[in-house]
Parts: structure tokens; C-alpha cells; sequence
């Protein structure tokens, strides 16, 4: 048989529980509830949101984390050794690194291939002046969600998404130059 419930208890099990007792509870299984669920419905970065921060084994051999770079104007490439135009955009990128980099730029290069050997060898066989990161587990392109490859994120030195690129064509370099340019000066 049920029993009545008033206003000042609920029932629980065969012990009444006081009725701020028990939405206490529930709200705190919401909390943990929203939080677990949080990244799994994360929506990619757009212009003008924060950039998600991320940590990553590097070819530089320490990982390293985005938020390491507040301050700097930072450029975050997503490539694959597998696409013609990620490898020919590295080239344009350490290019622009180094002119930049005494001024505060900074390249993350995030390679998506399962295994970071190749990446590793197509980095120092550029000899690029940047790291390249290895999201193996595409724990940070889940975050990212590049929808083409090579996809690239301008961030100013606040830790805000300034601009985004899809793809790349040859000349594309001279518009990565202006904006970082300008993000520099501000």
C-alpha cells in the first residue's frame, strides 16, 4: 500500500526523507549528470568563442597545451600526411612562424593520423620550426571537428577563435599573414 506523502516529506525506500533533502539530491545527480554530458554535446569552436584548450604529445617529446600559449597570437593546423594540401600548407605556415615568431605567433600543428611516426618524419624532413602534435585518439578533433583537412584556427592571444580557414589553396598563406598581422598590432 502506498503511503500519502505530505508537503514536507517524500518517500524513499521505507524511511521518509524531508522534501529539501531529497531535491538536494536530485540537483546535485543533475550537476553530475550535465557535467558528464557536457563534452560529448560540445559544439565546435566558431569565430569569436573560446578556443577549447588541449593537451597533446608532441615531436618537441613533452605535451603541450594550448592554454600554454595565452598571450600569443596562435595558429592551430590540422592536417593529415595522407592530404597533398596539409603538407604543402606546412611549408607556408613555418614560413609565416618564422617571420612571426619573435613578435608572439605560435604554430600547433595537430597531425589526426592514428600513428605520429609518419607525421614525424614529414615534420623533420621539412624541417619545420614548430611542433606537430598527435592526436591519435582524435580525442582533440572530436573538440575541433575539422570538417576538411587541413583545417586551421587563428587565435588571439586571449584564447579567442578569430578566424577559421577550411581547406587550402596556394596564395591562401597571404591571408593568413594579414590576420595575424593584425591580430599582432591589436
Amino acid at each position: 500500500m502506498l503511503q500519502p506523502m505530505n508537503s514536507k516529506c517524500m518517500a524513499r525506500s521505507r524511511t521518509l526523507v524531508p522534501t529539501h533533502v531529497a531535491i538536494g539530491f536530485m540537483a546535485r545527480v543533475v550537476v553530475v549528470a550535465c557535467a558528464w554530458a557536457a563534452p560529448l554535446s560540445a559544439r565546435p569552436p566558431v569565430v569569436a568563442t573560446p578556443a577549447p584548450d588541449f593537451a597533446l604529445a608532441s615531436s618537441v617529446g613533452q605535451n603541450l597545451r594550448l592554454s600554454e600559449f595565452r598571450g600569443d597570437v596562435v595558429i592551430v593546423n590540422f592536417w593529415s600526411i595522407r592530404c597533398g594540401r596539409c603538407r604543402e600548407q606546412l611549408a607556408q605556415l613555418d614560413a609565416i612562424e618564422r617571420a612571426n615568431r619573435p613578435s608572439g605567433l605560435r604554430v600547433l600543428s595537430v597531425n589526426v593520423d592514428g600513428d605520429g611516426a609518419a607525421a614525424k618524419r614529414e615534420a623533420a624532413r621539412r624541417e619545420l620550426g614548430f611542433p606537430v602534435l598527435f592526436d591519435t585518439d582524435k580525442r582533440v578533433s572530436r573538440l575541433y571537428d575539422p570538417r576538411t583537412l587541413p583545417m586551421t584556427f587563428v587565435i588571439d592571444p586571449h584564447g579567442i577563435v578569430r578566424h577559421i580557414h577550411d581547406g587550402y589553396s596556394r596564395g591562401d598563406e597571404a591571408l593568413y599573414a594579414r590576420e595575424v598581422a593584425d591580430l599582432l598590432a591589436e
